[in-house]
């Protein structure tokens, strides 16, 4: 009779897609290895996970950056507050559905959920509180990383940069992206927009009529991928604002030209100021002066691997399980 594999939950932050693709890494990992994986998160990441043949558990969605950006610090508690512990509570409830032996989060509500649960768990981040400038934001990545590390059998901080900023107590890695086996795409400049950036189609028409080639991400002419990844390896030029995609770009060795919108994104383009191959623009035109500039980036190592080789430094073997092949995490 075959063993059952140690099941792995991973869970992704649902504010942007960015946060489900890199933990979509980490899962293709560890089912590599051997070990069963169920997906939880939901928001805009949902449709990614599914593209890639996976369902997963949707808890309540929240919203903190548009409750602080769009409102304030009031907006956050009426909002964001309640509906963080309901996130909470609904993880717990997933927890006793599906019984991990351990859990892989980048979601501070499923850290949250874990360590009242007294579920083991290792958390990924790349969120310093030294990427903001208000009390407030800094307050809050402070005491996020500080509840995150005190449950977390190991605190993981995937960073494209050398050097600082840095998240105390956290073991760096390097940036997270997915393995897949398409070939490269034949692309010019491709433009991937987050849930929070400029106007993509404004952005798109400028770089359009300074001669360049545009494949804009989520356009007319865009069909869902199961992975940006090789879009990203195949592109001349990278135009995006979240760090997933900066992540992805680190990988593949492709200039990327970021294009913060957020306080998080700001925050990583002042760490990236001394990474050769990233470029950064306060605007369209900013973007379009840095068109022909650029150079690309040493490929940096695919730090998916190193994260789900730590998580399984804490789970017996899969294949001492007698387990014959990779699980499903349908």
């Amino acid at each position: 009779m075959t063993a059952t594999p140690p099941k792995v939950a991973v869970a992704h932050y649902c504010e942007g897609a960015g946060h489900a693709t890199r933990m979509l890494a980490v899962v293709e990992e560890l089912e590599a290895a051997g070990y069963d994986v169920v997906i939880a998160g939901g928001g805009p990441g949902t449709k990614f996970v599914e593209a890639n043949g996976y369902t997963e558990f949707e808890p309540l969605d929240l919203d903190f950056v548009g409750d602080y950006q769009n409102g304030g610090l009031l907006d956050v508690l009426r909002n964001s507050g309640p509906a963080v512990a309901e996130r909470v509570k609904q993880y717990r409830g997933w927890f006793d559905d599906e019984a991990p032996a351990l859990l892989v989060t980048d979601d501070i509500s499923a850290a949250i959920a874990a360590t009242l649960h007294g579920q083991r768990y290792v958390y990924v981040s790349h969120d310093p509180a030294a990427f903001y400038s208000t009390t407030v934001e800094r307050a809050g990545a402070w005491v996020r990383n500080r509840i995150a590390g005190y449950g977390a059998e190991q605190f993981l901080h995937p960073k494209v940069w050398s050097g600082g900023p840095s998240i105390p107590g956290a073991d760096d890695v390097g940036p997270m992206a997915p393995v897949g086996d398409a070939p490269d795409a034949d692309v010019d400049v491709l433009v991937v927009p987050s849930e929070f950036s400029v106007d993509p189609d404004r952005l798109a028409d400028a770089i359009e009529a300074s001669g360049r080639d545009v494949t804009l991400v989520g356009g007319d002419d865009w069909e869902l991928q199961e992975s940006l990844q090789p879009f990203v390896a195949g592109a001349n030029l990278v135009i995006c604002s979240g760090y997933s995609t900066v992540m992805e770009a680190a990988v593949a060795g492709t200039p990327c030209i970021v294009l913060p919108a957020t306080s998080e994104q700001r925050g990583v383009v002042d760490a990236l100021a001394d990474t050769p191959g990233f470029y950064a623009a306060d605007s369209i035109a900013g973007v379009e002066a840095l068109l022909d500039a650029v150079e690309p980036p040493e490929p940096h190592a695919n730090g998916a691997k190193r994260v789900a080789d730590i998580a399984a430094s804490y789970l017996p073997d899969a294949a001492s399980t007698g387990s014959d092949s990779p699980a499903s995490a349908d």
